[in-house]
């Protein structure tokens, strides 16, 4: 590829500032044409012309090639110590580097609390301090989240989505964590809401979907993410799966009324919304896989 990997792992990924050095903005150029490349050969491998289809499949075995160049590229320059957690430096992988890469009991001790990142949170509302105070809200102890009453967490979530909305993140890597802390929420709300009694239990959890369907008007696809994420979460109680059918509905509404911002984001959710149905086996898992592929 003719990069330095020392240039690109300095880089911190989304520093705009460091755009005009040539190595970055040739990395970039690299991926993004990449991908657009890999979609428009997509396309023409739909064609029902010959010559087209095989001029199509020639450049897309060339694209694949460079994609995994680059795949290969990024990881001699971040390591997969991200999901083995070795040094970046030292990549081998060995019996003896089993505990390398664990966090030491003093390093754990040093880590904010939740009440820490509660007020870091308050103090400075963005997008990263948004995500880590959504990821905090499962946090054991006597201040866990979930000993909150349901409305409280769904209040605090949605000033965050607030936030995360106003401070959008471009680098997809950070985009994934934002999602997943959106999703992990929602695993806690629902953690709350079994808390409750059994006979307020299924008011509980429509009024919550009441409230995120109301998200939708100011903080758009990302309140559509939510719904699938609690979909997901929630256990096969059959007295919710009338709401599930409603989270489906809805989604699928936004969908055909181009309320998601990105084509993604509608995927995700449908996914999700398919992946809870998958777990009895409903006929409409199928539909909703067309529906992803159309």
């Amino acid at each position: 590829l003719g990069l330095d990997p020392d240039i690109v792992r300095d880089w911190d990924g989304f520093n705009n500032s460091e755009y005009t050095l040539p190595e970055i903005t040739s990395f970039l150029a690299l991926k993004s044409n990449s991908v657009h490349g890999l979609y428009s050969a997509a396309q023409f491998l739909k064609s029902h012309d010959v010559g087209m289809y095989n001029n199509a499949k020639d450049v897309a075995k060339d694209i694949l090639l460079l994609c995994r160049k680059l795949l290969l590229f990024e990881d001699e320059v971040h390591g997969s110590f991200l999901f083995r957690g070795l040094s970046i430096r030292n990549p081998k992988v060995g019996p003896s580097l089993t505990n390398e890469g664990r966090v030491s009991k003093a390093g754990i001790s040093q880590l904010p609390d939740a009440v820490d990142v509660k007020n870091m949170f308050e103090e400075d509302p963005r997008s990263a301090s948004a995500i880590a105070f959504l990821y905090a809200m499962g946090s054991t102890g006597s201040n866990s989240s979930t000993s909150q009453p349901t409305s409280e967490l769904v209040l605090q979530i949605s000033e965050c989505f607030y936030d995360l909305l106003n401070e959008p993140l471009v680098d997809p890597a950070f985009q994934a964590v934002q999602t997943c802390s959106m999703m992990y929420s929602m695993d806690v709300v629902w953690a709350s809401m079994e808390q409750a009694e059994e006979s307020t239990k299924h008011t509980l959890f429509n009024q919550v979907v009441s409230d995120v369907e109301g998200w939708a008007s100011n903080s758009g696809e990302y309140a559509y993410v939510a719904l699938a994420a609690l979909a997901l979460a929630v256990d096969d109680d059959p007295q919710l799966w009338s709401f599930i059918t409603k989270i489906q509905n809805t989604i699928l509404g936004g969908s055909d009324n181009y309320l998601f911002a990105s084509e993604d984001a509608m995927v995700l959710c449908v996914g999700m919304v398919a992946a809870k149905l998958s777990r009895t086996a409903d006929a409409r898992v199928s539909d909703l896989i067309d529906f992803i592929q159309l």
